[in-house]
């Protein structure tokens, strides 16, 4: 494809990963495979590129002053990439698959947004105005380095399943891939891939020895510090990355109960088990959940969050959240957090986990919670910060995404309500 050619795909992706429903990367996925023509580097350009843009959308905009796909598009291209401006504005020639020629007033605009960085606060960390304050609740005085941190693109991070091997053996095998990586230097089971690379082909992954999963989600897993011949239950398993974690963590042994309210997000798990020789974990049904009122030594509660600790991988559900739905989460959360914690023993302990950097979804809802349960308090746990009771992981103090998790302890026959 020619770079005129990209400029137009990039442009008219826009609009709809800011407002599709599906993720950006499946609307990439999607629009390959309904575009073959497209050579595998055209495709990877135009996903890095759209990405960038859409971590940068908040800062390109306010330079522009409005939000027009190509005006962003190109402007984009100029700060991000540093082509120079003239030879964008050459690419909107109106050849048949580059953009049409914009006006003498649009290329005016460019040219002054090109020089004038934003001013606002939200618009430099390039962050929606309205979760500001949320944001800065959770982060203090670190807000401004952390949120200029996650504009960058995300490491790709697998973790080492310690039932198949351990770190050194994994780097072997990735290696004997061509798949480089270095081990990661807080989180004892993480490997860090060097530049692109198609980790599920390997033979490290089709053993069993590697999963994906970012740094900081392993982080959590181990801050929950599963044990040996305990019962644990995962309350929101998803696709199930933690619990294969704490499988390894459990070292095989007890009894690890998987949950999720929708069960099709569990699909994959079972393939994921498999491939990974864990054997002590069961799948509980909602109908049969209260069967473990009591009974649970370590519940781990990985509620549906905003992502905002994600926002490098998929930037584009910063710009789709609204108040409404963050409001909805909010009490989502505190009531997932309520029926788990019905499930702890005397004694027993309650991880509260979130991929948020926002107060409202972190140390406001623990707070509301220990307010509301006097048969909960807050233990301390190690984590690549530190021993803390609530541990905020983020790119510079853990070089991971953003994960929160609080630990609680239920008292010794408190009720828990």
């Amino acid at each position: 494809m020619r770079p005129a050619a990209r400029l137009r795909t990039i442009a008219e992706l826009l609009p709809q990963a800011l407002s599709d429903r599906q993720p950006a990367d499946r609307i990439m996925q999607a629009w390959g495979r309904q575009n073959r023509y497209a050579g595998s580097k055209d495709r990877r350009d135009i996903s890095d590129r759209l990405f960038a843009i859409l971590r940068h959308y908040g800062a390109l905009t306010a330079r522009l002053g409005n939000d027009d796909p190509l005006l962003v598009t190109m402007l984009a291209t100029h700060v991000l990439t540093d082509v120079a401006l003239d030879e964008i504005v050459a690419m909107a020639d109106g050849s048949q698959y580059g953009p049409a020629p914009i006006s003498a007033a649009d290329e005016k605009t460019l040219a002054h947004a090109a020089t004038t960085p934003p001013t606002a606060r939200a618009d430099s960390l390039s962050i929606p105005a309205w979760l500001l304050d949320d944001i800065a609740a959770q982060l203090g005085d670190e807000t401004d380095a952390v949120m200029q941190a996650m504009l960058n693109r995300a490491p790709l991070d697998v973790r080492v399943n310690m039932l198949q091997g351990d770190r050194q053996k994994a780097q072997d095998e990735l290696q004997d891939d061509d798949i480089e990586t270095a081990p990661h230097a807080k989180i004892g089971t993480a490997l860090r891939v060097h530049g692109t690379a198609q980790i599920t082909m390997s033979g490290a992954y089709r053993d069993g020895l590697v999963e994906v999963q970012d740094a900081g989600a392993q982080a959590v897993a181990q801050i929950c510090d599963a044990q040996a011949f305990e019962t644990v239950m995962d309350f929101c398993t998803g696709a199930g990355g933690k619990a294969l974690a704490l499988a390894a963590q459990m070292n095989n042994k007890g009894r690890l109960l998987v949950h999720d309210a929708i069960k099709t997000r569990m699909r994959h798990l079972p393939e994921r088990v498999t491939r990974a020789g864990a054997e002590i974990i069961e799948t509980v049904s909602p109908e049969h959940l209260r069967d473990f009122d009591a009974q649970c030594d370590l519940v781990v509660v990985d509620v549906p969050c905003s992502g905002a600790g994600r926002w490098r991988r998929a930037p584009e559900t910063k710009w789709r959240l609204t108040a409404e739905a963050l409001a909805d989460l909010h009490k989502l959360q505190a009531e997932i957090l309520q029926k788990a914690a019905a499930l702890v023993r005397p004694n027993g302990r309650l991880a509260y986990i979130t991929c948020s950097l926002l107060a409202s979804e972190n140390d406001r809802q623990i707070d509301k919670f220990l307010e509301q349960n006097d048969g909960f308090e807050p233990i301390e746990s190690d984590g690549p910060v530190g021993k803390q009771t609530r541990h905020m992981l983020h790119p510079l103090n853990a070089e991971t995404d953003g994960l929160f998790i609080a630990l609680m302890q239920r008292a010794d026959g408190g009720d828990g309500a």
